[in-house]
């Protein structure tokens, strides 16, 4: 694959926008009590000690309501990523948001409070809960960077050539494993990137 950009692939939720406090004090405007131990989106339903069909149903209602575009960036990504577009790279955000338009929209939206039009030079959107593994294997072996929250993700990224970086969170700050560069914040990404 030929690019114009330096390109990085990046998940959004949890990497780019903090989905999990908004969708936090969504859920208990509704009267749902978090247990306060965070957990990772696609498991989100242990925190609140609900049904995984219901979690599931609450995450799209959620996605697909306007309040998703008002999401906040995660570990200063607004200042890293509009530094590293300054230096001509390019992102293309891999996210299990929602394959719904009306919540591709508000994606867009939110992304573009932030960030350049063409910051991120495309979207590759999954059904919440989708497996990335399809996606990541048409840049297998491009040695591309991939910034994740998600342990099963970064793995799958490792095995097919990429070079994952994993944002910590208290949900994945156990995973230790060669040559994974584990980052609290996107200046460690950055300093990480300029650094290769």
């Amino acid at each position: 694959m030929a690019y114009d950009h330096k390109v990085i692939l990046t998940d959004i939720d949890g990497v780019v926008f903090d989905w999990h406090t908004q969708f936090v004090n969504w859920m208990e405007m509704q009267g749902y009590k978090s247990t306060g131990m965070k957990h990772h989106d696609a498991d989100i339903h242990l925190e609140f000690g609900i049904d995984y069909q219901e979690a599931v149903v609450k995450k799209e209602e959620f996605n697909t309501n306007m309040i998703s575009s008002t999401l906040e960036p995660y570990g200063e990504a607004d200042i890293w990523i509009n530094k590293l577009y300054e230096e001509d790279y390019r992102f293309i955000g891999l996210t299990s948001f929602s394959d719904k338009p009306i919540a591709q929209y508000y994606r867009y939206l939110n992304l573009e409070d932030y960030f350049p039009t063409d910051c991120f030079a495309s979207m590759i959107f999954l059904s919440p809960g989708e497996t990335k593994r399809e996606v990541l294997e048409q840049f297998s072996a491009t040695n591309l960077i991939y910034i994740e929250d998600r342990i099963l993700n970064v793995n799958s990224a490792l095995r097919l050539g990429l070079k994952p970086i994993l944002m910590s969170h208290e949900y994945n700050i156990h995973f230790k494993r060669e040559p994974v560069f584990v980052a609290n914040d996107w200046k460690q990404i950055y300093n990480y990137i300029k650094n290769q």
